[in-house]
């Protein structure tokens, strides 16, 4: 959950709503990586459907949100989201960060 700018409680917090047990922070890698698996194989399965919608055509149809954390400009983290707004999926998402996590 780092790799997002989360620490361990998000990773908790994750694991109690996906009805997991609360995982060791050695397996915070592990959960990292199969989440953003899954992520992108779900925004991949949208574009894929929103194309579909669209008769083949690239040329979709989208609407762009984006939020920080805190108003003004004292905000660290935020994120953009991109959602088709024929099947209203995520396509993407991009998280942003004031601060370097590398």
């Amino acid at each position: 959950m780092r790799g997002i700018g989360k620490g361990a409680e998000s990773a908790v917090m994750f694991c109690g709503i996906m009805n997991l047990p609360p995982p060791p922070t050695k397996f915070n890698n592990n959960l990292l990586q199969a989440a953003r698996e899954t992520c992108e194989e779900s925004m991949a399965e949208a574009v894929h459907e929103a194309v579909e919608e669209n008769e083949g055509g690239r040329d979709i149809a989208v609407a762009v949100d984006g939020s920080w954390q805190k108003r003004g400009f004292s905000s660290k983290n935020g994120v953009v989201t991109v959602t088709s707004v024929d099947t209203g999926k995520v396509i993407d998402v991009e998280i942003l960060s004031k601060h370097c996590i590398c």
